[in-house]
């Protein structure tokens, strides 16, 4: 099962990459809850399934002209029980080759339906760009 999360989770940061927010939602659960810990005018920010959807829009057609790209460093990665992946990353955030930020992040992924989900997320800034 670990190969599978595994294979599932590279499809999405593909996704991700792709610009299409559309598509990237598809891989986002409903039951979706993140907790975003790197802006530099709040101190977090919680977003459930449907508004980080409806964000994820927002965000990456902002993006579009200006090549945006997640790399991930992943640093764990387990199966926690049968049905859910999580993954601890640093992760670095470009435009146009140009890094812009690095965030440290946990990540659950989880099968439904037969299908891997985004399920949590955690995100903290990690260093000064």
């Amino acid at each position: 099962m670990l190969e599978e999360a595994l294979l599932a989770v590279e499809k999405y940061r593909d996704v991700l990459n792709s610009g299409n927010a559309h598509e990237v939602n598809k891989w986002i659960s409903d039951d979706f809850i993140g907790y975003f810990g790197y802006y530099a005018d709040r101190d977090y920010e919680i977003y459930r399934g449907e508004a980080y959807k409806f964000g994820n829009v927002e965000t990456i057609g902002a993006y579009k002209d200006k090549n945006a790209k997640w790399v991930y460093q992943d640093l764990t990665r387990n199966m926690r029980t049968e049905n859910e992946l999580i993954l601890s990353a640093i992760v670095d955030f470009y435009f146009s080759d140009q890094k812009v930020a690095s965030a440290l992040a946990m990540e659950v992924f989880k099968c439904e339906e037969g299908s891997w989900k985004l399920f949590r997320q955690h995100m903290e800034r990690y260093a000064e760009v």
